[in-house]
């Protein structure tokens, strides 16, 4: 268990499209809409509201955890898609 944490949390396997940021196991903020079809266009908005509501920044997060299912193959394609985008983004050369 890595103590101190920041981990960003994504859910878009299910109808409920949420983002959440924690430290060591404590919820810090979440976002969340279960406007039908709106992931691909509210993930991206809802992790850069997340991180100016805690005043952090991408390179602080230490690990995003995404969920696995069951649901929309399409909702999980967004999921992953976004997460690796945001770990490849946020490596310094």
């Amino acid at each position: 268990m890595i103590f101190n944490a920041i981990l960003l949390h994504i859910e878009t396997a299910t109808k409920v499209c949420s983002v959440a940021i924690s430290k060591d196991g404590q919820l810090l903020a979440e976002q969340e809409t279960s406007i039908r079809n709106a992931h691909s266009t509210v993930l991206t908005t809802f992790i850069d509201d997340l991180l100016k509501m805690t005043g952090m920044n991408l390179p602080a997060v230490d690990a995003v955890v995404v969920s696995e299912g069951p649901g929309s193959y399409t909702g999980l394609r967004i999921g992953v898609a976004s997460a690796k985008g945001l770990c490849m983004h946020s490596i310094n050369p």
